[in-house]
């Protein structure tokens, strides 16, 4: 039995059991297939992923401009893993200030050897929350939660209450401890280090963003021995 075409002679139809003529390669493309939601296939990381992804575009476009589609598109997962794992943008936010990117969390415990209020201490806190600014790894994750926190209210409370929670630990374990005023001191040599840090890394206020790291370490340290000092009281105000 053939088989007629109309442009030329007949043509033997294919016999039962042999080959197919190979597919066009047009026709072999595959169709794309669309994202699968829910954890990626072998990624134990992908909640870390996701706080990573946010952290970036919070650093890039501000709180206000980043949404949970951009951070699930980011993060390469469907939107409502990112609603699994945080509720809403909020809850990403409050991860991020509570998470290892956060230096607010190495300052729940100081070293032992932190003893020395005013000296040793002043270096070991100044040198340890700078260099994450100092690090290009990490940067990104200090400019994205401090310029969320100051964006609204509902995330300047979270950081509020982090920061809060941080110097109080910190003032706990430091070398002042003992100390009546040792929450004070250690709120306002966290105010000291957090300005410095965003007239430098932020703002790059001359000559601060101009300095060498070490350069500027110098200069850092032997203002906050003088916030931590315990020899040095609040000055009365002058009487009118």
């Amino acid at each position: 039995m053939t088989s007629r075409r109309t442009d030329g002679p007949p043509t033997p139809a294919p016999k039962s059991g042999s080959p197919r003529r190979a597919a066009s390669p047009a026709a072999k493309k595959p169709r794309p297939l669309r994202a699968r939601s829910g954890r990626r296939p072998g990624d134990s990381g992908t909640k870390e992923q996701i706080l990573e992804s946010a952290l970036h575009l919070f650093a890039e476009h501000g709180y206000a401009r980043t949404t949970i589609r951009a951070i699930a598109e980011d993060a390469q997962v469907d939107p409502a893993l990112v609603h699994h794992f945080f509720d809403n943008k909020e809850g990403v936010f409050e991860a991020a200030v509570n998470s290892p990117l956060s230096v607010s969390s190495m300052f729940d415990e100081l070293p032992s050897d932190m003893a020395d209020a005013g000296t040793a201490e002043a270096a070991w806190l100044a040198r340890t929350y700078l260099s994450f600014w100092e690090s290009e790894e990490t940067r990104y994750g200090m400019t994205a939660i401090y310029r969320a926190g100051l964006a609204d209210s509902a995330t300047s409370e979270r950081l509020r209450a982090r920061v809060e929670a941080s110097t109080k630990g910190w003032a706990a374990n430091s070398g002042y401890k003992d100390h009546p005023d040792a929450d004070t001191r250690a709120a306002l040599a966290s105010g000291h280090l957090v300005g410095l840090a965003l007239m430098r890394y932020v703002l790059k206020v001359h000559p601060l963003a101009e300095m060498d790291f070490e350069e500027f370490l110098a200069w850092v340290v032997p203002a906050l021995e003088l916030r931590l000092s315990t020899e040095l009281e609040p000055r009365s105000a002058p009487k009118a």
